[in-house]
């Protein structure tokens, strides 16, 4: 299941859970022949991708917590204030820095989205809550184990969303900071991303499954 085509394994996840699935990329070097889309947030980018694909250079992302996600060289932890709305400020001081989020241990030049002949680092969809539970009972039922997943965090959809589903190989469900969900009309829904290793285990589930249902 390892490198399989983005494309096919998106089309696995979408007969499964019926929601469109986004191939996520973290790419050391510039893909050949590849067009730089305009800068733009990874929030926004994702959520344009279902219908185009994009390529980022990650340094460029006009937002201080997917580069500190994503570990740019010299990107400092951000303030709270910058995902935080403005009302919760009698509540934590905006001008404190964030800690303790998920960062990729390595750091790509580029990030793409939907990029055809590419594998993919991470699979993400944006769908509602209800839906997103029934990922954590899918999980359940094919592993026999209990999805531990936490709906907080600051910076949820670059972070603890793709970052934190690549290095835990577990599936994540983030609800995403305030600018995310601005930014990208987000409204009401939760972001759900697999890591490579974990989509082969939904894909593998679902194939077998329908394969004893045809027999």
């Amino acid at each position: 299941m390892k490198n399989e085509d983005s494309g096919e394994m998106r089309t696995v996840l979408m007969e499964m859970m019926g929601s469109h699935w986004i191939a996520v990329k973290f790419h050391r070097t510039k893909p050949r022949g590849i067009k730089l889309s305009p800068a733009m947030t990874f929030c926004d980018a994702a959520s344009r991708a279902i219908g185009e694909p994009i390529l980022l250079k990650v340094s460029a992302i006009p937002c201080g917590g997917a580069k500190y996600a994503f570990n740019v060289p010299g990107a400092k932890a951000p303030a709270f204030g910058n995902f935080v709305p403005g009302r919760l400020n009698t509540l934590i001081d905006p001008k404190s820095f964030i800690s303790g989020v998920p960062r990729l241990n390595f750091t790509p030049e580029y990030v793409s989205f939907n990029l055809s002949g590419y594998g993919a680092d991470v699979y993400l969809s944006f769908m509602l809550l209800e839906s997103g539970n029934e990922i954590a009972q899918a999980w359940s039922a094919i592993t026999g184990n209990k999805l531990n997943c936490q709906f907080t965090g600051v910076m949820s959809f670059c972070s603890e969303g793709a970052a934190g589903a690549l290095i835990s190989k577990v599936p994540s469900l983030s609800l995403g900071c305030a600018k995310a969900i601005q930014t990208a009309g987000l409204q009401g829904q939760v972001c759900v991303c697999f890591s490579e290793k974990t989509a082969g285990i939904f894909a593998r589930a679902w194939r077998n499954k329908s394969v004893m249902a045809a027999a």
